[in-house]
């Protein structure tokens, strides 16, 4: 009995040690976990305060380059339109500073008053240089070299300074950010870990954050199925939707598709702005919802072009009806918060049965809304007649689509290659390939041949692989040799929609033994910008893959300084048209200094293209370009004559005469 007692007594000293073991590992966990996250708290507040700060410098860094890119161009054409534009920039400036001052980060905010004070001089002479342009003053070019240009460049420098040391400081507030996070994950495990007896709590947690998981799993599929703008069903959920009722209907089933474009948008969007151009769009998708029937899909595919799904519709009368409702429902205006609003739709209508080819269907659908673009809007219900693709290019598409399918066995599709010259030295580092169809009938074929027949129908996405597996394998062999070059392959913006685009790329570029850096896929600028933020998703996550992005035809389209600044890319080629003039015509020579002035404050480098003359040359190195391509250095050449086309184009840069005295 007493041994009895005894052990009672030592089960419960146990018992009441353990309950002070496991409240001594609460409290210390607890009082751990509190200053833990009150560190963490306060180092994530003064990380987002020094990112604040570095947007806010970011931001007066971008648009005191847009000043000087307006003011440049009020000089070639001073408008109110320009001048307005100066105006928007100077005050963006002004704005961005001001932030930066209210943020009273210790130093920012003296930092923010002194480029404040550069920044009324600079823009008081810029004004300045305005008026004296506006009355057509000759004192102009003297007050711009002597007091314009100096402010301006010294504004750009300090702030360029003051910029990249906020950004450092805010990349080690992250630094530090992260470090308070490991020590806190590093003491949490190790009290979980001595807190054996907190297992039901630790599996709670763990059931908790399967289900977290499962509800982002969700998430992610639906955004992966969504278009994030419209939230309307995205491209790849309308080709599963399609697939799906082709596929599944009965023999009296009738499947009707329709694609539509908006007529009018591009104005819309160049005068009223982006973010009007965007609140149109969801605006025009809430319309599509209204104007479908129950059990329709309507979707987004990309730009203004949308697509409607009627799964069941009874015959070509019924699916006609629809589409009627939608042109009126769309053709009313649209009230933003800019104003109103007024845009039009083409469609292209066709139905099918049960077992339907759906990318016939499509392109169906495709053709007759151009043809009903073509006719001044409205609907166009598709007709195998009027719709047919003349026998010439249907033959050439025919060959194209066998040659794609079979691998091209012969060789016949081939890759050119243009060098691009770096203008400081004449030295090559990059080509750009170009394809060619080496036809057994037709003979020698270039591009403008046969690429728009494959990308209108349907074969851009095989024709851009079987390219860059081309381009890679030679990237491979020049990489083996003492002479590397990177090699631009062009790549369509709606490749980047294809599912397992970038994981397709990665796979040709393992298989070749290609090394990081070495492959550069080029897109044109008015074409990515267009695309759905997924497109430009795939671009930084083949940045991250080592892959280099060029933004090609710079200067063609229409981008906002923030549409430039979100671009993932190492360079942008500036359009042809820029380079023209530049040997005789000061006003080119102006913008062109503004465009590379702007590539490189937004990180990229520049090439120009189509450079056709030696003074031309001269110009563009003066003006600080880091690379040029075209006829004047190198026609493109096949893969062998390479290395002597780069040997020539050397030469031929490094025999640049002295640069016009008129270039501005």
């Amino acid at each position: 009995m007493k041994r009895s007692r005894d052990d009672s007594r030592a089960r419960r000293r146990h018992s009441l040690t353990t309950t002070a073991a496991l409240a001594s590992v609460l409290l210390a966990l607890g009082s751990y976990t509190i200053i833990g996250t009150w560190l963490t708290t306060r180092a994530a507040r003064d990380h987002s305060r020094a990112l604040h700060v570095d947007a806010d410098f970011s931001e007066a860094r971008g648009a005191i380059t847009l000043e000087e890119v307006n003011l440049r161009h009020y000089q070639v054409e001073p408008s109110s339109a320009v001048r307005s534009r100066f105006v928007q920039a100077a005050d963006l400036v002004d704005s961005a500073l001001q932030l930066a001052v209210r943020h009273g980060l210790p130093g920012a905010d003296s930092e923010a008053t002194r480029l404040l004070g550069r920044q009324r001089e600079y823009r008081a002479n810029a004004e300045q240089l305005m008026a004296l342009v506006a009355d057509g003053d000759p004192a102009s070019l003297s007050f711009d070299g002597l007091s314009v240009t100096p402010s301006y460049y010294t504004l750009q420098q300090d702030v360029d300074t003051v910029s990249r040391a906020y950004h450092a400081s805010a990349q080690r507030q992250a630094a530090e950010m992260q470090g308070a996070e490991v020590r806190m994950l590093i003491g949490t495990s190790v009290g979980f870990g001595v807190g054996l007896t907190l297992v039901g709590v630790i599996w709670r947690l763990v059931l908790s954050y399967q289900r977290r998981l499962v509800l982002d799993a969700d998430a992610s599929e639906y955004r992966s199925l969504h278009d994030p703008l419209t939230g309307l069903p995205n491209r790849r959920m309308f080709h599963e939707r399609l697939a799906r009722a082709v596929s599944s209907g009965g023999p009296d089933d009738q499947v009707g598709i329709m694609i539509i474009d908006l007529d009018g948008f591009k104005a819309v969007n160049d005068t009223l702005g982006h973010q009007a151009g965007d609140q149109l769009l969801q605006a025009v998708g809430g319309r599509l919802l209204t104007g479908v029937r129950d059990g329709d899909l309507a979707a987004r595919l990309g730009g203004d072009e949308f697509a409607v799904l009627l799964p069941g519709v009874a015959d070509l009368a019924a699916a006609a009806e629809v589409a009627d409702r939608l042109v009126d429902e769309i053709r009313h205006d649209f009230l933003l918060d800019v104003g109103p609003a007024s845009v039009s739709a083409s469609i292209g209508l066709t139905i099918g049965g049960a077992g339907a080819d759906d990318d016939e269907l499509l392109r169906q659908a495709d053709a007759a809304m151009y043809r009903a673009k073509s006719a001044g809007g409205g609907v166009a219900v598709h007709d195998p007649i009027l719709d047919a693709v003349a026998p010439d290019e249907m033959a050439l598409f025919g060959e194209l689509r066998a040659l794609l399918e079979t691998g091209d066995p012969d060789g016949q599709l081939t890759l050119y290659f243009q060098p691009q010259v770096r203008l400081t030295d004449g030295t090559v580092t990059a080509v750009e390939a170009l394809v060619r169809w080496c036809h057994p009938a037709r003979g020698l074929l270039l591009p403008a041949a046969f690429l728009d027949i494959a990308a209108s129908r349907g074969l851009a996405t095989p024709l851009t692989y079987h390219l860059l597996d081309i381009a890679v394998a030679q990237a491979a062999r020049w990489s083996a040799t003492a002479e590397p070059l990177v090699v631009s392959v062009n790549v369509s913006p709606r490749c980047l929609l294809h599912d397992g685009f970038l994981a397709r790329v990665c796979a040709a570029i393992a298989a070749a033994g290609l090394p990081r850096g070495m492959l550069r896929l080029e897109l044109t600028e008015s074409g990515v910008l267009a695309e759905s933020e997924r497109a430009r998703t795939v671009l930084r996550q083949a940045r991250e893959q080592g892959i280099m992005i060029s933004v090609d035809d710079f200067g063609s389209g229409s981008s906002s300084l923030s549409q430039l600044r979100q671009l993932p890319a190492d360079e942008f080629k500036i359009d042809r048209s820029f380079v023209r003039g530049l040997a005789y015509d000061a006003d080119d020579v102006v913008m062109m200094r503004s465009a590379i002035d702007l590539g490189h404050n937004l990180g990229m480098s520049v090439v120009a293209k189509g450079v056709e003359e030696l003074e031309a040359l001269a110009v563009l190195r003066d003006l600080g370009c880091d690379l040029a391509q075209g006829f004047v250095l190198s026609r493109p050449v096949p893969a062998d004559e390479v290395p002597a086309a780069c040997a020539r184009a050397g030469r031929v840069a490094g025999r640049q005469p002295a640069s016009p005295s008129h270039r501005g």
